[in-house]
């Protein structure tokens, strides 16, 4: 059952078993319309208080609950870019171990030794990047990923 039809369920029945039980109560002590009355007035202030109690438990648990699929959520997410970081990082290890093979090469480019020295550089750079994500949505991570270009005039 879904949260919000489960609260409305127990709203329902606290407020029915409520009107029912205290109606009866009310009705086996009352001596007088007066005093009836006046015990109705009693009844109905305990009602929105007990009732406010009830709706802030149920809407804290419910909360809570969602805290904690968010934060399980931020969770896989951490682990997904930590798994991302380690085999990109792998790569971009041996892509610099081939740099070194390559320079040991007579005749190798120095030009094209630096441009992929850069590109590694550029490569950990982004990659490091997604560790300032702090919430989960498709929104904050494409402001991280995506800010260089936004940033260009």
């Amino acid at each position: 059952m879904k949260p919000y039809w489960r609260a409305a369920a127990w709203y329902l029945a606290f407020g029915v078993l409520w009107v029912f039980a205290t109606d009866l109560w009310l009705d086996s002590m009352a001596e007088g319309t007066a005093v009836l009355t006046a015990m109705q007035t009693i009844k109905g202030w305990l009602f929105i208080l007990l009732s406010a109690v009830l709706v802030f438990v149920l809407t804290k648990r419910i909360a809570d609950q969602r805290a904690a699929l968010e934060a399980e959520k931020l969770a896989v997410f951490r682990k997904m870019v930590e798994g991302a970081h380690h085999i990109l990082l792998n790569y971009v290890n041996q892509m610099q171990i081939m740099t070194i093979a390559a320079e040991s090469c007579p005749g190798f480019d120095r030009e094209a030794l630096q441009m992929a020295a850069e590109v590694s550089d550029k490569v950990v750079a982004e990659l490091k990047k997604l560790d300032r994500i702090s919430r989960v949505t498709s929104e904050e991570i494409d402001a991280v990923i995506y800010e260089d270009l936004r940033k260009r005039p």
